[in-house]
């Protein structure tokens, strides 16, 4: 099999015994997150790091936010590959913190949107998540997450916790959607069950009110916290700050942001 040629190679010909200086600038305003990631890939191409920002930086058009140096060859190269570990995730770092910051102190904000983007865009999203200041997890410790999935293939709510009562030792957190049967009764057998964190995965605000009426008809709100999710926005989690809610999930707020713009620029 015929080698492809590099072009760059007969390219950078005459330019071969030079280095040159370049660094990564914002042309966009946000959180940055990724910078690390980026510094591997750049380190992998050769390149010599000058300087770098830390993730969860303000970044405003003109910030410098790596510098770096190598031959022709390799700053193309880098070129080619540190924007992409930047931009994506330094987008999904500046909605999340503005989504925190709009639902205010008390209400929890999660990312659980991981398994709706590819393998290779997993490590950029809990980078900017950590940037952000917000997490992928509901409950901090051992849990067993029973998705609407999972409650459908055990035909029931009731059945579903009842399968992982064999996990005594790991908190409960499961899905209503009233698909089986009327999200109050969902909510009864949640609480029946052992649940510890009910996520009303509806997107209907007004399912708090009933599931919350519930778990106080039945003495266990102190004990079960309320989680929510299905196409929150900013103007919802201004509803939700007044509502019942413990827990809110923003994955799809966050997984469809806008990328934070960068540059690569040749200084000398």
């Amino acid at each position: 099999m015929q080698t492809m040629m590099d072009l760059r190679d007969p390219l950078f010909q005459s330019l071969r015994h030079q280095t040159f200086t370049a660094r990564v600038i914002s042309t966009g305003s946000g959180v940055l997150a990724g910078a690390q990631h980026a510094a591997d890939l750049l380190e992998e191409t050769g390149c010599e790091l000058l300087g770098l920002e830390n993730d969860g930086r303000l970044l405003q058009p003109g910030d410098v936010i790596l510098s770096f140096r190598g031959s022709a060859k390799q700053v193309a190269i880098a070129e080619d590959r540190v924007l992409g570990a930047m931009m994506v995730p330094s987008g999904y770092a500046t909605r999340a913190r503005r989504l925190k910051l709009v639902a205010g102190e008390h209400l929890r904000v999660v990312c659980g949107g991981w398994k709706k983007i590819p393998q290779a865009f997993k490590p950029g999203l809990h980078a900017a998540l950590a940037a952000a200041g917000i997490g992928m997890r509901m409950v901090d410790g051992p849990f067993v997450y029973i998705d609407k999935n999972y409650v459908r293939m055990f035909g029931g709510v009731a059945q579903a916790l009842a399968a992982a009562a064999q996990f005594p030792d790991r908190s409960k957190v499961i899905q209503l959607r009233g698909d089986l049967c009327p999200i109050e009764e969902e909510a009864r057998q949640a609480v029946d069950g052992g649940a510890q964190v009910v996520m009303i995965d509806t997107g209907r605000l007004q399912d708090i009110a009933t599931v919350q009426n519930v778990l106080v008809t039945l003495r266990a709100r102190a004990s079960i916290r309320i989680a929510f999710a299905g196409s929150v926005t900013e103007d919802s989690l201004l509803l939700l700050r007044e509502l019942p809610v413990d827990l809110v999930d923003v994955g799809a707020a966050v997984l469809d942001a806008p990328m934070v713009d960068m540059r690569v620029e040749v200084v000398s």
